[in-house]
């Protein structure tokens, strides 16, 4: 098992992904912070210093886009990864603007996650 001293966010509004994706970096030795809206990222991260962010594009309340350029307000060199069941084309081109690591198609295979998530916060 590989060990970081490293944090991540993860935000979906769907609790059982959310709580599968914590489980699987847990076992990773990472820990987790998780919230199911906007709203509650920001405000999270405003306390809380994260090392790579976890995030639907698709959330009741912004875009994963929209979180992200909130999140790099405050973490200027912060990498992300994005999610999604299904977004429109223009948001996902917006997305890879911002040039996250990679951006999951859901559903996707759990090592195809942590691999990703290994190469982005690895000490």
């Amino acid at each position: 098992m590989a060990v970081f001293a490293r944090t991540v966010l993860l935000v979906d509004d769907n609790q059982s992904l959310r709580d599968g994706l914590a489980c699987v970096l847990r076992d990773e030795g990472v820990e987790t912070y998780e919230a199911s809206r906007g709203d509650e990222a920001l405000a999270l991260v405003s306390r809380q210093q994260i090392h790579l962010a976890v995030l639907d594009l698709n959330l009741p309340d912004m875009t994963g886009v929209g979180i992200y350029n909130g999140l790099l307000r405050l973490w200027p060199k912060l990498p992300c990864i994005f999610m999604t069941a299904e977004a429109s084309k223009p948001l996902v081109e917006e997305a890879w603007r911002l040039g996250p690591l990679g951006l999951l198609r859901k559903p996707f295979e759990v090592h195809v996650f942590r691999d990703l998530v290994r190469r982005a916060i690895a000490v």
